[in-house]
């Protein structure tokens, strides 16, 4: 007699590979370990997800719905400029209060298994992008959306990396607080700067 799968176990595998990445990065994630935690055997997880990679992008994806669900919540009712300030503070603010989940979806290296061609992982992105566009529609902007969205999202996470690196603070003697207000007076302005 053969056993019927246990429908939750995909999902306690993950709730507890998070748990791991949360506390010790994505770099902490060990199968035998993680299948004691769950309380199961190594096999039993492989029974779920086929490689540690399939199980990475699995939890990857779920990381990045975390991010995504902030970004949804701001208004689309905003001027296109105030909607890319929220957007910048929260995708901030998401890897301020969730660094080693930031930096499983965004540093952690890719492979086919556990790729990022999902659409889930560019929401931000095309999120800044329509906001842009309906600049460029009137007027406010010159550069093409895409490029713009693009320079925007490489500022955003050139400043949550360097902050979370802990290298940016020292550099010019500032508090963190400071620089996040630096930076926000340059983003979403362009790098032109409000000051």
């Amino acid at each position: 007699m053969t056993r019927a799968a246990n429908t939750d176990l995909p999902n306690r595998i993950l709730e507890e590979a998070e748990k791991v990445v949360v506390a010790s990065g994505y770099h902490g994630i060990n199968m035998r370990d993680l299948a004691g935690r769950v309380g199961v055997s190594a096999t039993a997880i492989y029974h779920y997800f086929s490689s540690k990679a399939e199980l990475m992008g699995a939890l990857r994806l779920k990381a990045v719905e975390l991010l995504n669900r902030r970004i949804r919540a701001i208004s689309r009712d905003l001027p296109s400029s105030e909607f890319l300030a929220v957007l910048g503070r929260e995708y901030v603010d998401f890897a301020e209060k969730n660094p080693n989940l930031y930096r499983l979806v965004f540093e952690a290296p890719v492979d086919e298994e556990s790729g990022t061609d999902n659409p889930v992982f560019y929401y931000a992105y095309r999120a800044a992008r329509e906001a842009l566009q309906k600049m460029a529609q009137s007027g406010q902007i010159a550069l093409d959306p895409r490029y713009e969205a693009m320079m925007g999202w490489i500022l955003l996470h050139g400043f949550s990396s360097l902050m979370l690196s802990g290298v940016l603070p020292p550099a010019e003697g500032m508090s963190r607080d400071t620089l996040r207000e630096v930076f926000f007076s340059f983003y979403p302005d362009g790098g032109q700067g409000k000051r």
